[in-house]
């Protein structure tokens, strides 16, 4: 989709594009918090209902108190008005005047995924694995289709704009026709309103650091770049995109599930931790030889001439996908010990740096590449850091 896009609409186009889809899945990057709260709390009143003495700290003679899906219906709603409110601010100076109404599209979009979160969360905390599955998968591959049938078309924004967002609401209701007494019943949890409210506001404190460094990171670099130079970012965006994939794809998909693991075998959890992040230095290192010795020729063969890169800027967003992977997998364990603080100081802190050295008198890419890595860097050690001393 990144390919038929960038070709279809050009680097410029494509500069519009991106932004857009960023500021999206900035919030829906913010929200994945609402997921991780309602995995952990779907997962957690199962446990104590089954084996009582195991979670001592949860309140599993109370009945369960609250339903998820209304949580999660409340929160679509505030989170709609939120970024229409918002979008005064960041609208005209990241997309530019003549599109600042894909705002319109970002709020619907954002308030539709808050049911999306919290649905998948009960899928993983339930163990519902097929239909977790099912709306990852119908997911991506929906608004591949979407997008792809609207660009052969017309290269118009607004129904591009409708192809990435009606996925959403289609994909929960495909996945929710399957299972839909087993995804009510799971979705009452023994949590009170209060806290609930209270725990899905640190995960989502550190779901939005999150968001800033991975989805909303090109919404970031437009206010640096400016919304005349669209074409001198979409090359940036298209590479940040293309290297991250082949880690952050798998493990963002895979965290609900960390936190599921982690929380049932805690006794598992540094033995697991140290696993993951051997695999993800090993993988990091093919990759950015790779990149090295192939990845510019390749890039133009694809993308054509307008791609500028140079080999050592791929190379670092590479090395900087890995850490912030690594980031990921700390996070899940963290999450799964209740230390929601530690776990928002680490994405908060990694999310401070990075933002930080975006002001350094650097070329964009070269400062681009640099934030994103030493910004994981350091979450990274403040999670390792806060689970050996707790």
């Amino acid at each position: 989709m990144t390919w038929r896009v960038y070709t279809e609409v050009g680097a410029a186009g494509y500069g519009v594009f991106s932004v857009f889809w960023s500021a999206l899945f900035l919030v829906v990057g913010i929200l994945f918090g609402l997921q991780q709260e309602s995995t952990r709390a779907t997962a957690q009143t199962a446990r104590a209902v089954a084996e009582p003495s195991a979670v001592p700290d949860a309140p599993a003679a109370s009945p369960r108190t609250t339903s998820l899906w209304a949580f999660a219906s409340v929160a679509a709603v505030t989170v709609g008005v939120v970024v229409l409110l918002t979008s005064l601010l960041w609208a005209v100076p990241s997309l530019g005047a003549a599109n600042a109404g894909l705002a319109w599209f970002v709020a619907a979009g954002a308030a539709l995924n808050c049911l999306v979160a919290a649905a998948s969360g009960v899928m993983a905390g339930a163990g519902m694995w097929r239909q977790l599955a099912a709306i990852v998968a119908l997911d991506g591959i929906l608004r591949v289709i979407g997008v792809v049938a609207v660009l052969g078309v017309t290269d118009d924004i607004v129904p591009l704009a409708i192809a990435v967002i009606l996925p959403f609401p289609v994909s929960l209701a495909i996945v929710f026709l399957t299972a839909p007494r087993a995804l009510v019943q799971n979705a009452r949890v023994s949590l009170g309103l209060g806290a609930l409210v209270a725990n899905t506001g640190r995960t989502m404190l550190a779901a939005s650091a999150t968001a800033v460094l991975i989805n909303g990171f090109p919404l970031v670099l437009s206010f640096f770049a400016g919304p005349d130079n669209h074409a001198d970012l979409g090359s940036l965006v298209l590479a940040i995109t293309l290297t991250r994939a082949p880690i952050l794809v798998p493990l963002t998909a895979l965290s609900s599930f960390l936190v599921n693991r982690f929380s049932h075998h805690p006794e598992n959890t540094g033995r697991t931790v140290a696993v993951l992040l051997g695999a993800i230095a090993a993988v990091i290192a093919v990759l950015c030889l790779a990149a090295w010795l192939w990845g510019l020729p390749v890039m133009r063969f694809v993308f054509g001439p307008e791609f500028d890169l140079g080999s050592g800027v791929l190379v670092a967003l590479i090395a900087s996908s890995g850490l912030i992977g690594a980031l990921f997998v700390s996070g899940s364990a963290v999450l799964a010990r209740n230390l929601h603080g530690l776990y928002a100081i680490g994405w908060v802190a990694a999310s401070v740096v990075t933002l930080a050295l975006l002001f350094l008198p650097l070329p964009l890419p070269e400062r681009a590449a640099l934030a994103l890595a030493a910004g994981p860097a350091v979450g990274l050690v403040v999670h390792l850091v806060g689970m050996r001393v707790r």
